[in-house]
This record gives C-alpha cells, structure tokens and sequence, in this order.
C-alpha cells in the first residue's frame, strides 16, 4: 500500500507546487510593483491640484496598455514609467534594449523612453491630445547607477517631486483638468483579466522578438542585423540604418 501512496503524494505535490508558482507573482513582477508602490508614495506628497493615478490599465485599439503612474494637474500631464533595477544602468534614445550590469552580470530589457511614449501616445488619443502636451519621465529607484546618454527625461526617485514642480506655468483650467480626471477613469480598466492578458501579449510580442533577433533579422524593419562596434562595446544593428535605428547588445 506504502508504494502506492508515495508515488500518489508525490504527484500531488508536484501539482500543487506547479498551481501555486501560477497563482503567486514572479520575483520580477513583485520588484516591479514594490517599486510602483514607493514612486507612488513619492506623488501621494503633491497639493491636492494635482489627481494622481497608479497601475492604470486601458484599452486601445484592440490592445491593453498598463501605466505605471499619471499625474494631471494645470501645470501639466506628467506620465511616469518607474523601474526597480540596481546596478549601473546604460541606455541611449534610440536603441531598442538597455542594458543592467551588476558586477559584471548583464540583463537586458526594453528601453523605458520608447515603452513611456506609447502610453504617452495611448493617453493622447484618448484626450484628443498631441503627444507634445505630455511630460514623459522615466524613474529608477534607489539601487540603479544612470549612466545613460539620453534627451528624454531620466531620473532618479528622489528627484521625482522636484522635477514634476519644476513646471510651474498653468497650461490647464481646473475644469480642463477635472474633465480629463473624468475621462481617464470611465476608460480605466482593472481586472485580473485584463492584466493577465496583457501580461501574456508584452510575453508573446518579446518572444517573436527574440527569435527574429536569433535569426539575424531586425524585428523592426525586417533588415538583416550586422554586429558593429560602438561607444559601450558591440552590438547588432540594422543594414538598414540610418532608416531603421534598431540596435541590441550583444
């Protein structure tokens, strides 16, 4: 009887062990939301001018977008992507990845300012907006070493506040901005689903890109990539640049 409930208890614990790791959130998704929670304790200091959102998700032709942080205040709409990576952090406009180096462990992962002007783009289409009306910011938190080379706004936690008052010209009513509010929540969306759907896309979109990218072909354009040399090491770039701009570390 003994050697036909070990093997029964085993399986079950396999089981249950595989439905447990679904259910709780990966390692990544937890740093990503404890930081999410600490840059939104940051803007909870703001006057009460300013209508502060966190984790937003909306959905935009056809596809879901998930916000980290949105800020509307007459002084400006403040759309905030937050990451929680430590180790030395390099990146430039253009280049599709960035790269964490952490004595001497690279990751790569999607560049931030390319991953905030799409929200960006989402939010001005649903305010009939142009997307120069937006103040784009990338925020790392504490941990995170910027040795980045960009024109967009990259910075760290700690200067978040002192960046958002730096614009101090009302370009928005108090109405024009309570009228935005009301607009950005009957289009918010939050669900389990939604979210795990979402999540299932940006895994599915990383995976093609992947392996186009091992195949030699740039996810963007369709070029070939050709591995060149540049101011942090090599990398591969599109045949087709200076028209497609599409680099990734090697």
């Amino acid at each position: 009887m003994e050697q036909i409930l070990f093997p029964i208890l085993a399986i079950a614990i396999v089981v249950g062990l595989y439905y447990l790791a679904k259910l709780l959130p990966s390692q990544a998704e937890y740093r990503g939301r404890r930081g999410e929670q600490r840059v939104f304790s940051i803007l909870k200091q703001l006057p009460d001018e300013y209508y502060i959102w966190n984790d937003i998700v909306l959905q935009r032709n056809g596809y879901f977008v998930q916000i980290d942080h949105v800020v509307i205040s007459p002084y400006g709409i403040f759309v905030i992507e937050t990451k929680n990576y430590t180790g030395w952090i390099y990146g430039n406009d253009d280049s599709d990845q960035w790269t964490k180096n952490m004595y001497g462990y690279k990751y790569h992962f999607g560049n931030p300012l390319k991953q905030n002007y799409s929200h960006v783009k989402a939010l001005a289409s649903l305010f009939c907006k142009s997307v120069n009306d937006f103040i784009p910011i990338v925020v790392f938190l504490h941990g995170a070493n910027l040795r980045c080379n960009t024109r967009g706004k990259v910075i760290y936690a700690g200067q978040l506040l002192d960046e958002i008052y730096s614009h101090r010209s009302p370009v928005m009513t108090p109405a024009e901005v309570q009228s935005l509010a009301a607009i950005l929540n009957a289009a918010a969306i939050e669900t389990k689903d939604t979210r795990k759907e979402h999540l299932n896309k940006v895994y599915e979109s990383i995976g093609r890109k992947n392996y186009q990218i091992y195949n030699g072909i740039c996810p963007k354009c369709g070029g070939q990539l050709v591995e060149r040399r540049g101011r942090y090491g090599y990398f591969l770039g599109c045949s087709n640049y200076p028209k497609c701009k599409f680099t990734t570390p090697i």
